[in-house]
């Protein structure tokens, strides 16, 4: 990994860490409640170790947040790491022992134990000892407690909190084969203080680009989110929601695996959703994707919108209105958004070529370029005929698409030394072994008999054994079976068919009977 992508991970973990103080509205009781609890935490870091968070080490973080943004939060690398400089070695060694002995003895514990001893650990810093007894391996084993009960809660203002999570769509004709249906995908946010919806639309997936184009709406409609609470699901911890989050200064944070009830605002929205809008859907006659949406925006905007909330007393978009007044709904740029949201992936430019390719396309760059490992920045829900390339955190060029054709410039064709090809002779015993091979073959097969079926005797053969006569459709159907297919032998084709007749009888799909001659087939030829 490169070292600019390990700074730009760790920046946007030590964002997350300090996402709670930075962007939610906390009064003073709410800032030392919310500070506890990131201290009390263990977290992940990017390279892949269990570490917790001085309290020193969090009011650096915030102070270079807020002095300088993201671009802050990196280059911090201790010139001292991996020395134990500020504890003696006689006080390391006793610390090391008491917390083996009992794991869930805290820093303060063991300190009290020292003194107990009549060790004076009174210069000793109570991080410094914690970091050293963890890079040891003897993390603090915390204390289980019982689960308590839930209790109702919402945030004060709009825009304080996001809900975000997917959820089963409805069901409408699948465009890649219009008999059959398929299941669409609702991807979803939701206003914790007001239940407005600040966007939904159904996708034919779940996937990133799906999620990163609904709250790119989302962000445009109804402005920035202080914080953003998603589902456990894979898309939400993708590297490109993190890094939007942070570029947008959003704090972005995760339901309790198994533990629903944290998101119940939005749970009971797709409640609603599924009890009022999808009972009237399935019935509409949705012939597509388009119809669907413009069908759930009306009703969104007209009836879930205007209803009266019970825990409001008032309209969610009522209860919007008032909080926009007041201020408390910070818009930002489409620019701004755009560029936050935007995707990074790394390619290797062809040698020879120079060009790339990104999602089934083509790009040209620059010949400098050619043969080097570039980052390709682009919009993963809208790719345009044009993409970023950044080497080495510099922008080099916005590299345009190109489609190969007909017209080709020979002046940029590189001159080559031509040579001359080599003139190969003509073995006599050469060729009296390749007409001794092909009169043995045909030798061979001389009293080898094959009879082929043609294409009416085939589809006479289908309409005997299913005793009944074909439609239009079906004999084209057949016919361009047997294009695909043969050549086939009379009594290959009757032992496959009889098989599955004998099985399923007569009343299938004529594709189906297709089907089980095409894998009988296919295993005799292999």
């Amino acid at each position: 990994m490169k070292k600019e992508d390990k700074r730009q991970k760790w920046a946007e973990f030590r964002f997350g860490v300090i996402a709670p103080l930075v962007c939610r509205r906390l009064d003073e009781a709410e800032w030392r409640a919310a500070k506890c609890e990131i201290l009390s935490q263990v977290y992940v870091a990017p390279d892949g170790k269990e570490k917790r968070i001085a309290d020193r080490t969090m009011r650096e973080w915030i102070a270079r947040y807020k002095t300088h943004g993201l671009d802050g939060l990196t280059r911090m690398i201790r010139k001292d790491k991996g020395s134990l400089k500020a504890i003696p070695e006689s006080i390391a060694a006793e610390a090391y022992k008491l917390r083996g002995e009992l794991r869930t003895r805290s820093i303060n514990g063991i300190l009290a134990h020292l003194r107990t001893k009549d060790i004076d650990a009174s210069t000793i810093s109570k991080t410094t000892l914690n970091r050293y007894l963890n890079s040891q391996g003897l993390e603090r084993q915390r204390i289980k407690i019982e689960k308590g009960t839930f209790q109702r809660w919402q945030k004060e203002h709009a825009n304080d909190l996001w809900q975000a999570d997917t959820s089963g769509g409805v069901w409408i004709p699948n465009p890649a084969n219009p008999k059959e249906k398929k299941q669409t995908r609702l991807v979803s946010f939701i206003d914790d203080a007001t239940r407005v919806c600040p966007h939904a639309e159904f996708y034919w997936d779940e996937q990133l680009p799906s999620l990163l184009d609904c709250f790119r709406k989302a962000l445009m409609k109804r402005g920035k989110p202080r914080r953003l609470l998603c589902d456990n699901a894979f898309i939400y911890h993708s590297r490109a929601l993190k890094s939007a989050c942070a570029h947008l200064g959003v704090e972005l944070s995760f339901c309790k695996a198994y533990f629903p009830e944290g998101k119940g605002k939005i749970e009971k929205h797709y409640g609603t959703a599924k009890s009022r809008f999808y009972e009237e859907a399935k019935h509409a006659g949705l012939r597509n994707l388009d119809e669907l949406n413009k069908f759930w925006f009306a009703w969104l905007t007209r009836e879930y919108h205007h209803a009266n909330h019970s825990a409001l007393n008032m309209t969610p978009i009522q209860r919007w209105a008032a909080d926009e007044e007041q201020g408390f709904v910070e818009q930002v740029s489409n620019e701004k958004i755009r560029r936050a949201l935007m995707v990074k992936e790394t390619r290797k430019a062809h040698i020879r070529t120079a060009l790339i390719r990104l999602n089934n396309r083509t790009f040209q760059l620059k010949p400098e370029l050619a043969g080097k490992t570039v980052d390709v920045v682009y919009e993963p829900f809208k790719l345009r005929d044009s993409v970023e390339i950044w080497l080495d955190g510099v922008m080099m060029q916005v590299a345009k698409e190109v489609v190969p054709g007909a017209n080709i410039d020979f002046t940029r064709k590189p001159e080559r030394n031509r040579v001359r090809r080599e003139i190969v002779p003509v073995l006599a015993s050469s060729r009296e072994y390749k007409n001794a091979m092909i009169a043995g073959h045909h030798g061979e097969s001389a009293g080898i008999r094959r009879e082929y079926m043609t294409e009416t005797e085939f589809s006479a053969l289908v309409t005997q054994m299913l005793q009944r006569e074909t439609s239009q459709a079906e004999a084209d159907y057949l016919s361009k079976f047997y294009t695909e297919n043969m050549p086939f032998t009379l009594q290959r084709a009757e032992f496959l068919l009889s098989q599955i007749v004998s099985t399923k009888g007569n009343k299938l799909h004529i594709r189906s009977y297709c089907q089980h001659v095409s894998q009988g087939l296919s295993q005799q030829r292999s």
